[in-house]
């Protein structure tokens, strides 16, 4: 599990208590030589925390918050499992995170986790400041503000990233590969609440974009799959891409809509090597008549990859895209436990594939491996300065991959501003209607940028959605 700038968190995670196999099974127990026992503290243990309260509140030169004190224990017990995906949540913290998975809340749009001590970005969230800005899974993000990130909890260094609508968080980000870290400034905004949308493309084939997996996203799914239907549906491209999980039983309901009843969707795997089987059941439960082809990308993470991994080996799904995250384990938050409305959520098991492959940290390999053009990784243009002729830097290769995108193209790629590159902006200039200088200021910085946003929103920009729906098209000719 990892947090959000947009909130809280987002990927697989089970219902807020003990689930049913640690029950049936029961829990370790201590013994004389000290093994861990969910009784919690022994006597001694407490003893020894007690003794450092003691000695922080009678001995140290400041005055110290004890709710902070305790916190911070809670966090630095989980930050000793060296597990990114186990983390503790405060009250205010833990209410954000309620909001999430609920399908409401504001921000940049960004599910993040801390990797090796740093903040990494999982994935954006589609239409998402993040998204808008050019904010790429994998990004690292340094400072937001001018306040450095480093050091901080993953919880504190969303509170940082956090904000109010229409307030601005610019963000100094190092992207693998790069030499520099680059900057990029967001305007905070609500986020959707709908994670589902469908349209009906000609031939009968729909698409069905599914953003993340909250609770509502199930009845959904459900919706428009019957709207489409109605209509006609002939064959089904299911869009995952940065889709980067969810809650579990909102996977697990949307994979039975598409699966017969009695086929594995997923497989758990308990810490005592124990392997069980979820099967797809429920309405309709006949699986469905018309070919599927599943759309991923490197930010399709969790239960997106559970949902298209079942898919693929239970339902015959055709997989088109990238290879994917590769998280394959399962969280549970505990927050009636504490007492005072604050969250542990803890890695209780691993996820399998139906046929018992783990993917952790290896992703699901796609059948049709498609990558986007290199100006779908393009991101903002710096505005605190003009980018002119002979100039060489990333943010030189960043304006040519966006000139790319926006159908004027320059002579090189590889970060020198070159003569080609000044006539290529001149001649965006001059189709803008903007002074035709041959320089990236601020306002043809602006205009490239949204120019580049509105032609990615169009369907044959997307080459992984044109593979998709020939694959679909191909399917239902067979």
């Amino acid at each position: 599990m990892m947090l959000t700038a947009i909130g809280a968190g987002a990927l697989t995670w089970g219902a807020a208590q003990a689930p049913a196999w640690q029950a049936a099974s029961g829990t370790p127990s201590s013994s004389e030589s000290g093994t861990p026992s969910a009784e919690g503290l022994r006597q001694d243990e407490l003893d020894k925390l007690d003794k450092v309260m003691d000695l922080i509140g009678s001995r140290y030169m400041e005055p110290q918050d004890r709710k902070a004190l305790v916190d911070g224990a809670i966090q630095g017990m989980l930050d000793s499992l060296g597990d990114p995906y186990s983390v503790y949540m405060s009250k205010e913290e833990a209410a954000k995170f309620t909001d999430t998975t609920q399908g409401a809340f504001t921000g940049i749009g960004a599910d993040l986790k801390k990797e090796n001590g740093v903040i990494v970005v999982e994935s954006p969230i589609k239409g998402s400041p993040a998204e808008r800005a050019g904010l790429q899974p994998r990004d690292v993000l340094l400072t937001v503000n001018g306040e450095s990130l480093q050091g901080l909890t993953l919880s504190e260094a969303v509170a940082k990233i956090r904000g109010p609508k229409g307030t601005k968080a610019k963000l100094k980000v190092l992207r693998p590969g790069a030499k520099e870290p680059m900057e990029l400034e967001l305007v905070r905004d609500r986020i959707s609440v709908e994670t589902v949308e469908s349209e009906l493309l000609q031939g009968g084939i729909g698409r069905l974009t599914i953003s993340q997996f909250s609770f509502p996203t199930a009845t959904q799914v459900q919706d428009e799959l019957k709207a489409m239907e109605d209509k006609g549906l002939k064959a089904l491209v299911i869009d995952l891409r940065n889709n980067p999980g969810g809650t579990l039983e909102s996977t697990l309901k949307i994979a039975g809509q598409f699966i017969k009843t009695g086929q594995p969707v997923v497989r758990y795997e308990y810490s005592d090597g124990q392997q069980t089987s979820k099967m797809a059941e429920g309405t309709p439960g006949t699986g469905k008549p018309y070919p599927i082809v599943v759309l991923v990308n490197k930010a399709s993470a969790s239960a997106a990859e559970i949902l298209a991994g079942a898919l693929k080996q239970s339902a015959g799904a055709v997989l088109v895209g990238e290879t994917t995250f590769g998280k394959g384990t399962v969280q549970i938050s505990y927050d009636k436990e504490l007492g005072d409305g604050s969250l542990v959520k803890l890695t209780v098991f691993k996820w399998l594939l139906p046929d018992g492959t783990w993917i952790h940290h290896k992703g699901i390999q796609p059948d049709i491996r498609v990558s986007q053009p290199a100006y779908w990784m393009a991101s903002k243009l710096p505005r605190d300065r003009v980018l002119r002729r002979d100039e060489t830097g990333e943010e030189v290769a960043n304006l040519q991959r966006i000139l790319e995108g926006v159908d004027t193209p320059a002579d090189r790629s590889d970060g020198y501003f070159s003569e080609g590159t000044e006539k290529a902006v001149k001649a965006f200039q001059q189709r803008e209607r903007l002074p035709v200088t041959g320089e990236v200021d601020e306002r043809t910085a602006d205009r490239l940028e949204s120019s580049l946003y509105a032609e990615l929103q169009k369907p044959e920009k997307d080459e992984q959605l044109q593979a998709a729906l020939k694959e679909a098209r191909e399917l239902l000719a067979r």
